[in-house]
């Protein structure tokens, strides 16, 4: 009886334990299935073979490296400047119109958009960094004069432009420490010289100096001071405005200042300091013909302007048969640069004269 009992208890702890194994095994391979890892699809993982690496676009038979590039991919609102973008020069609007045209119209690859972009900067900075004259003109035998104000002050200053191996313009200022000696210097260089009347901006607290011609002034009392200073800084073959924009747009004044011209048979050279000039006007009620200055060079003293100025000058020359050009004796270098470029524009077939070679 007892071996029976350990037999049946025997066959029920079998039984448990057969019931926890397939238990626990079910558990495991209910897991396994739901908490696998999921294998991506093959294609997904893998790489081109063909693929260039990062910076570099391949081709049949070369790849370009982009790696100095890769700034001109950001977007043109939050690209940085680079310092050349940052120079002014001559061509800066036109090359930035440019570089915003090819983002726009270029393919949507962005290694093409970059490849594009960067050879046209690289081509304008390249230009933008040459001094020589760039303009071709029209035709030959356009006439140039150049304009040299301020001269009076002191000899210093005046001596590299009575150098100049061209005929040229010297306007001399009167009432000043070296105004005779200044004009009397420039006719010996056998330059032409004429009077640099000041005369009262439109700003009246600028001082235009001494001699000048007041607004509150009748126009005998213009008349008198004119001719006093002729006398001063004479014999001249004309005049032209210092500063004067309120005087050269108030008509009895400046036609004060023309009937002196006429009557001394000399010209007068607007400056145009003023849109607003009444001197073309007071010279057709007179019967007279004037000048006008078309450039002013040296608004600023940077080289690139000067000469970026000097070339708006030749395309003004191109397209009416001159140009006149209005400098300073107290700018550094102008001088300098003129005379560099002298061989250059006599080369292009440009013909350099004063004011009484335009009659």
């Amino acid at each position: 009886m007892p071996d029976k009992k350990r037999k049946q208890l025997s066959s029920k702890k079998i039984f448990m334990i057969t019931l926890i194994i397939l238990g626990v095994g079910t558990i495991m391979l209910v897991a396994s299935i739901l908490f696998a890892p999921r294998a991506e699809p093959a294609q997904e993982a893998l790489q081109p073979a063909s693929e260039p690496a990062p910076g570099k676009l391949s081709s049949d038979s070369s790849s370009v490296d982009l790696s100095d590039t890769v700034s001109t991919a950001i977007p043109p609102q939050s690209r940085p400047q680079s310092p050349a973008a940052e120079k002014p020069s001559a061509d800066t609007s036109e090359s930035r119109t440019d570089k915003t045209t090819a983002a726009q119209e270029a393919p949507a690859s962005p290694e093409a958009d970059i490849i594009t972009i960067e050879v046209k900067k690289s081509e304008t900075e390249k230009e933008s960094q040459k001094p020589a004259v760039t303009v071709t003109p029209a035709s030959d035998g356009a006439k140039l004069v150049f304009v040299f104000d301020d001269a009076g002050h002191n000899l210093n200053q005046l001596k590299p432009f009575l150098e100049l191996p061209f005929d040229c313009v010297i306007a001399v200022l009167p009432a000043l420490p070296h105004s005779g000696d200044a004009a009397s210097a420039a006719r010996e260089a056998g330059k032409q010289v004429i009077l640099h009347q000041p005369m009262q901006a439109v700003n009246l607290s600028t001082d235009p100096g001494p001699s000048a011609i007041k607004p509150d002034m009748h126009t005998y009392e213009i008349e008198a001071l004119v001719k006093k200073n002729l006398a001063e800084v004479g014999p001249v073959s004309g005049v032209n405005n210092h500063e004067g924009s309120l005087i050269t747009a108030t008509q009895s004044a400046i036609g004060a200042v023309l009937d002196v011209c006429k009557e001394e048979g000399i010209f007068f050279l607007d400056s145009r300091t003023n849109a607003e000039t009444k001197a073309p006007l007071a010279a057709r009620e007179r019967g007279m013909t004037i000048y006008e200055r078309d450039i002013f060079l040296d608004n600023t003293q940077s080289r690139e302007d000067i000469i970026a100025m000097i070339n708006k000058g030749l395309a003004v020359a191109d397209k009416k048969g001159h140009a006149i050009m209005i400098g300073h004796i107290w700018s550094d270098g102008l001088a300098a640069i003129i005379e560099e470029l002298y061989p250059q524009l006599l080369a292009k077939g440009y013909v350099f004269t004063d004011l009484s070679g335009l009659d």
